[in-house]
């Protein structure tokens, strides 16, 4: 099951590259208008085409049962997720985070757990992490508004220079020049922990969709060491203007020794382009990613092109990543209209998984409403072909539950976490129960037979709960 959340959720994230503030405000105006909010809601249903696994009667009993079905995915400083049918929440899950814990609610039981905010929450717990991929897209508009701190904080510390050097960018305006922070002989760590405090508040908002990635990322950048020279070239164009910038240098956290190099630049109403290179120092350990947009707008027409590639290389594990991406936006008095592709792929083991989106979408009063096409190829075969429809919009933010009777698990192993947390798949289970009720007999013998395939049969079995003493009533005032 976890592989599949895994797979799944390379789908969901270039869906929801649709609803990165990075990516299209200047494609799409009214996005932007959508996008400037707290709170967003993506609803989906669908039907299938075709699926290896399933014969032609089999995928007429799914799609049947999957008439009325929707999922309904809710992100801003609460989560949830609900799967709905004709209307009304069947199962859902509600996840909030604070300083000291993660509070995590289900329903229909109305039980709630509490986890390490550094850790899983308890509806990634029953499922596995899903795959977190940092928003590439959110960064040219992020070193915008945080380099005049970042600059001010290096200032601090060292006396720059002016190098009068053209400097091509990919997508965007030349560099006329660049400003040079020179920092020999590992000095930067003197000067990283004000860099550090003066640019997190501006990399926390930039990633408000990504709340957990955040707290990894600032776990990780304030563990940082530095070594050798570390060197920050400030790009600017001819009269002066920001356009991007690049930092060479070594960092170390953990053991872990990698030479850095980050680059990149971006011109409004152009696009840009942006690289991350890891390398590991003695080791094979390594990440690379890049993205490319490009931004090009004829009379009404607006067309977005971005390629995107993510490699990661962790103690002999190698996962690669791609992202291709050709938008356009026809503009109109009322409304706008999306068509286009978007092809995300992993890579792991050796297989190769590509998921295939084809938008045919359109921005009305209601929100970015239409039809998806997808496709997932393992390998040169096609697996799988659907046709979904989402819709996007303003979501109104989930209330608060209530902690007094939450399960604390925090302190707790990952494992007995997890064996806490998988009790919940007894009502889950439960709720959705009445779905295949509704199918008749050979309908259900026929599906199982066909869905029966070595990863279910032979899955990991799920360990029977642990007791924990004294770890099911949680009194508010502890939290403070």
């Amino acid at each position: 099951m976890r592989g599949r959340v895994r797979i799944f959720s390379l789908l969901m994230a270039a869906v929801l590259w649709l609803s990165c503030p990075g990516a299209l405000a200047e494609f799409s105006p009214r996005y932007e208008q959508l996008a400037a909010g707290d709170h967003m809601t993506l609803e989906i249903s669908g039907q299938l085409n075709s699926l290896s696994t399933l014969s032609s009667r089999s995928l007429e009993i799914v799609n049947g049962w999957l008439e009325g079905l929707a999922l309904r995915v809710s992100a801003g400083r609460r989560d949830a997720v609900a799967v709905m049918k004709n209307g009304e929440s069947l199962i859902s899950a509600f996840v909030e985070r604070q300083a000291g814990y993660t509070l995590t609610a289900f329903q229909p039981s109305g039980e709630a757990y509490l986890t390490d905010p550094a850790g899983p929450d308890a509806l990634q717990l029953i499922g596995g992490e899903t795959t977190q991929l940092p928003d590439l897209t959110v960064l040219p508009a992020l070193y915008m508004k945080a380099a005049p701190a970042l600059y001010a904080a290096l200032e601090n510390y060292v006396t720059p220079k002016k190098v009068r050097e053209s400097t091509s960018i990919k997508n965007a305006n030349a560099a006329a020049f660049y400003i040079n922070y020179q920092f020999p002989d590992g000095k930067f760590n003197e000067a990283w922990p004000e860099t550090l405090e003066a640019i997190l508040p501006y990399v926390k908002e930039a990633f408000k969709m990504q709340p957990d990635l955040y707290e990894d990322m600032e776990g990780l950048l304030r563990g940082l060491t530095f070594s050798d020279e570390c060197r920050f070239k400030r790009f600017l164009d001819k009269e002066g203007n920001e356009l991007g910038f690049q930092f060479t240098g070594k960092a170390e956290r953990d053991g872990d020794k990698r030479k850095v190099t980050m680059y990149g630049g971006y011109t409004p109403g152009k696009g840009g382009y942006v690289s991350v290179n890891l390398a590991g120092v003695g080791s094979k350990n390594s990440l690379k990613g890049s993205l490319s947009v490009k931004l090009t707008t004829k009379q009404n027409v607006t067309t977005l092109d971005a390629e995107g590639s993510l490699n990661r290389v962790l103690n002999g594990r190698s996962t690669a990543y791609t992202l291709n991406a050709a938008l356009k936006n026809e503009t109109g008095e009322e409304e706008e209209h999306w068509t286009g592709k978007i092809t995300c792929s992993e890579k792991e083991h050796g297989i190769k998984t590509a998921w295939t989106l084809s938008p045919d979408m359109t921005f009305t009063e209601n929100g970015l409403e239409g039809d998806v096409s997808v496709q997932r190829k393992t390998g040169s075969d096609v697996t799988l072909e659907a046709r979904i429809h989402a819709l996007l919009t303003v979501g109104e933010e989930e209330g608060a539950f209530g902690i007094h009777s939450a399960k604390d698990l925090r302190g707790l192993t990952e494992e007995k976490a997890r064996a806490s947390a998988l009790s919940e798949l007894a009502p889950l289970t439960g709720a959705l129960a009445p779905l295949a009720a509704e199918l008749k007999e050979d309908e259900r013998t026929l599906l199982l037979h066909e869905l029966r395939t070595n990863a279910w049969m032979n899955g990991p079995s799920v360990p029977v709960p642990d007791a924990v003493e004294d770890s099911w009533i949680v009194e508010e005032d502890d939290l403070e």
